[in-house]
């Protein structure tokens, strides 16, 4: 009988005897009836028992959190064929070959606040990649997917997820070479707000925006190098509906190879980043880049870059406006370090 008492259990750097782990490896699954508010263990083979335990589908576990250097650490759990489940968990946290760990829980009645996903090597998310069957997280609300981890993005099934931010953050060609590597593009689903750091910027060419909404798109590219594959290719992206969006330093040349939906109106649109930074962009003819619809007040660029663009203002009521200078100074101080009124 599954003891009332939620129990915290917590290893982390603890080498366990082959002896131990023999017997974890005898135990049937599902066999260890327990309640759990809190599972953090690292870098131990303890982490091998989490198929044996019986968790109740109601049982609310406050934080999950695993962390496997080696692949020995979690081996037992990605041996199980039948997934297995772990409760309603709040917060997940899964790190190098425990990310593979994600693909053998059963997931699809939870609401996670919070999915964190890191791989720092190729091989912790081989055997994800490797399967041909999409797994599913269940509702997120906040994910984070870092490094190698970001091409597991396009194992997950998410049409239905609704998320509420999700960030991709890859310093590595490397780190986005599987998504790359894909023919078809892979669903996100619609959510608030998408945020892609570096190289992960190039992931939004893979995926399946045209009929999706999203209220905030942020793309950040701090060197040239991280949006140069997107600038290579020849056939444009398309974001869907996006009621906010912001390009930071060298993302701010994406624009140049992106189509908004046509019944798209944006709040706010930004491109920021130092002069360098526009190039790519100054070289495109005069309102040749389509942004459609954005309200009044809602268009921050520099001056030389707005003629490039082709754009109706809008009021609230959706009734074009001529155009307006934009007199503000805070956000020029703030995205461009500076207060110069020509440069607008």
């Amino acid at each position: 009988m599954a003891r009332e008492t939620p129990i915290c259990l917590v290893r982390r750097y603890e080498s366990v005897s082959p002896l131990a782990l023999e017997n974890i490896e005898r135990m049937a699954p599902n066999s260890i009836g327990c309640s759990l508010r809190r599972f953090d263990l690292r870098d131990t083979g303890l982490i091998n028992i989490l198929p044996k335990l019986r968790i109740h589908g109601d049982c609310e576990i406050e934080s999950l959190r695993l962390t496997a250097t080696r692949r020995e650490h979690v081996a037992e759990v990605l041996k199980q064929e039948n997934p297995f489940c772990v409760g309603r968990v709040k917060n997940m946290d899964l790190e190098d070959y425990a990310v593979g760990v994600i693909t053998k829980m059963s997931l699809e009645d939870c609401e996670i606040e919070h999915l964190n996903l890191s791989a720092s090597e190729e091989a912790h998310v081989a055997e994800v990649l490797a399967q041909e069957n999409p797994f599913c997280v269940g509702r997120v609300k906040i994910m984070y997917l870092w490094d190698y981890a970001v091409g597991v993005i396009t194992k997950m099934s998410l049409k239905d997820c609704g998320f509420k931010y999700i960030r991709l953050s890859a310093s590595e060609e490397a780190h986005v070479a599987a998504v790359r590597a894909q023919e078809t593009p892979f669903c996100v689903g619609g959510g608030k707000m998408m945020d892609l750091w570096d190289y992960a910027v190039g992931v939004i060419t893979k995926m399946s925006l045209k009929d999706c909404e999203i209220e905030d798109l942020s793309l950040n590219a701090r060197e040239e190098a991280h949006v140069a594959a997107v600038l290579a290719q020849e056939k444009p992206f398309c974001v869907g509906r996006v009621k906010n969006m912001y390009l930071w330093v060298y993302a701010v040349s994406v624009i140049t190879k992106m189509t908004i939906h046509e019944d798209n109106t944006m709040e706010s649109f930004v491109l920021a980043g130092n002069e360098d930074c526009f190039s790519r962009i100054l070289e495109e003819g005069d309102s040749s880049i389509e942004l459609g619809r954005i309200r009044t007040g809602g268009l921050h660029v520099r001056k030389e870059v707005r003629r490039k663009l082709r754009y109706t203002l809008v009021d609230g009521e959706g009734k074009e406006v001529l155009e307006e200078r934009d007199k503000s100074k805070w956000w020029r101080r703030m995205w461009c370090g500076c207060d110069e009124e020509e440069r607008f």
